[in-house]
Parts: structure tokens; C-alpha cells; sequence
């Protein structure tokens, strides 16, 4: 076999290794949501629900208080991806929000009374200036706000018009 077909051959077996061990790592990670998505460290002192959001279950932080809604999520330093934050509000309205204080990037979703996603904005970075600081707000009424990691709302496909079954039953 000459140089060329070796290399050739080479670059195949990587890439098909690389697909392989692609797929597994996934596999491994939809598994490991499937089995156990309660993480007591995760917000410990909120209360909690799961949903399933497009078939992948997520642990959700309850912010109900005006006290929970202005922190958010901001001064977390790590957010898995079956983690997040629903924020609950008692009637529906114009919600902005933004990355003050916040250490990660995320994907906020805006929800309207029937858990129908309304608008997205995605990959939202933190705010390094207070003053310069942007509000994201949707042009129609939301009733309730979650918050993912960066990227989410792409890897699982959400788009206005998919509907997330919100289970307000707290787990914690």
C-alpha cells in the first residue's frame, strides 16, 4: 500500500472513530438524563419540577418570589444541561430580562399561559458593563420565562410554537 492510501485510510478510521465515540458519548448522556435528573445541589433552596422538554427531561428551579425572579440565575458559575430556572408570574405580561451580574452564557424562553413558547432569544452573554447592560422583552405577553444554558434551544430544536407541559408539581 502506498503513502497516499495510508493516509487515506488513516483519516477514514478517524473519522469513523470519531462518529462512534460521538454517538456513545451521547447515547451515555441521554441515558444519564433519563435515570437522574434531581441534583440536590442544584438551587437547594427552591423548590423544584421536572419537564420534559422535546423528550429531554429537565430539572427546573421555581422562581415565584420577586426576591427569586431579580437573582435568577446570576451568580452561577455552572448550569448542566437537564438545568434551568422557570420563572412564574401571577398574570401575564411584557417580561424583559437581562444578563446583569450573570456569569454564564443562556437561552431564555418566553411562554404564554399554555406552555406554547412565544419567542426566543439564544446564546445570550453576560453583561460586562452595568450601564450597557441589555433588556431582552418579547413583543407579546408571557406568563412564565425559563432559563437554559447557552445553546439548548438549538440542540433541541425549540422554536416558537412548541409546547413544554410545565409540571408546577415541585419535587422539592
Amino acid at each position: 500500500m502506498d503513502t497516499k492510501n495510508k493516509i487515506l485510510l488513516a483519516a477514514v478510521t478517524l473519522v469513523i472513530f470519531s462518529i462512534l465515540s460521538c454517538k456513545s458519548y451521547a447515547t451515555e448522556l441521554q441515558d444519564s438524563n433519563k435515570t437522574s435528573v434531581y441534583n440536590p445541589d442544584f438551587y437547594p433552596q427552591y423548590k423544584k419540577t421536572t419537564v420534559s422538554i422535546n423528550g429531554f427531561k429537565v430539572l427546573l428551579a421555581l422562581a415565584s418570589t420577586d426576591e427569586q425572579r431579580i437573582k435568577g440565575l446570576s451568580g452561577l458559575e455552572k448550569l448542566n444541561e437537564n438545568e434551568g430556572m422557570l420563572f412564574l408570574f401571577d398574570q401575564p405580561s411584557k417580561q424583559g430580562f437581562w444578563m446583569n451580574e450573570m456569569k454564564l452564557p443562556i437561552d431564555i424562553i418566553w411562554l404564554d399561559s399554555k406552555g406554547r413558547v412565544i419567542h426566543t432569544e439564544k446564546n445570550l452573554e453576560p453583561c460586562r458593563i452595568f450601564m450597557a447592560c441589555h433588556v431582552y422583552t418579547p413583543q407579546v405577553d408571557s406568563s412564565y420565562v425559563i432559563e437554559l444554558r447557552s445553546g439548548f434551544t438549538n440542540d433541541h430544536s425549540i422554536k416558537n410554537g412548541t409546547i413544554i407541559n410545565l409540571n408546577l408539581t415541585q419535587n422539592n
